[in-house]
């Protein structure tokens, strides 16, 4: 049996502060600090090491159990769960992956749905379109440009560029299908966006995607 955890942790922060907790553990567990199978400190343990309450500390485990990071084992417990029992098209499960270098191919994986559901909104959106939507992307896509070495605010105006073409696409089943997705791949943009190049050939794809829909 692997012994409990050291105190590791940060006092959390005044705002939301179950979320404080709920991504220092995260961060721990998915990047490989606390491996499967370790027990986590107590519950008043926990409380003393971010400085919160304990109701603080069980709105925390409840997150992180929901996420499959955690179990809990009545009598003895909080254990931390191997990752097949992740939830991976959680966002913070997924971002916390990506950080760490985990990800094991996921984002791959990610990009890969969102190409092929994003195809079809496309042909869809060159469809039905109107001329308002082609001047909401166009504002969109001066904005990214605009952005482009701001990877935060480029990838909010990227969110909301494709959440244009899926309502050009006027399809609403479409817009369901990619709603599990959607949190996943924002994750998914932050990060990638990071990368060397990648601004300018994100660009240059959302370009072509508008004189598409455009033609």
């Amino acid at each position: 049996m692997i012994q409990p955890a050291s105190p590791v942790y940060s006092p959390a922060s005044n705002r939301r502060l179950y979320d404080t907790v709920v991504h220092q553990i995260a961060r721990r567990i998915i990047g490989g600090a606390l491996s499967p199978g370790t027990a986590l400190p107590t519950e008043p343990e926990l409380a003393q090491q971010f400085a919160v309450s304990r109701t603080v500390i069980r709105e925390a485990m409840r997150v992180l159990v929901s996420k499959g990071l955690l179990t809990v084992k009545h009598g003895s417990g909080m254990w931390v769960q191997p990752s097949d029992k992740w939830d991976h098209l959680d966002p913070l499960v997924l971002f916390e992956q990506l950080q760490s270098g985990q990800d094991n191919g996921l984002l791959d994986e990610v990009i890969e749905v969102r190409r092929l559901l994003e195809m079809d909104a496309v042909a869809l959106a060159a469809e039905r379109r109107t001329s308002e939507d082609l001047q909401a992307m166009r504002v969109l896509l001066d904005g990214m440009t605009a952005m482009i070495a701001d990877p935060d605010e480029y990838t909010r105006l990227d969110v909301e560029f494709h959440e244009i073409v899926l309502a050009a696409a006027r399809n609403r089943l479409l817009r369901e299908a990619l709603r599990p997705v959607a949190a996943v791949l924002q994750a998914g943009r932050l990060v990638s966006i990071r990368q060397p190049g990648a601004p300018e050939k994100s660009l240059r794809g959302h370009e072509a995607i508008f004189a598409a829909i455009e033609q």
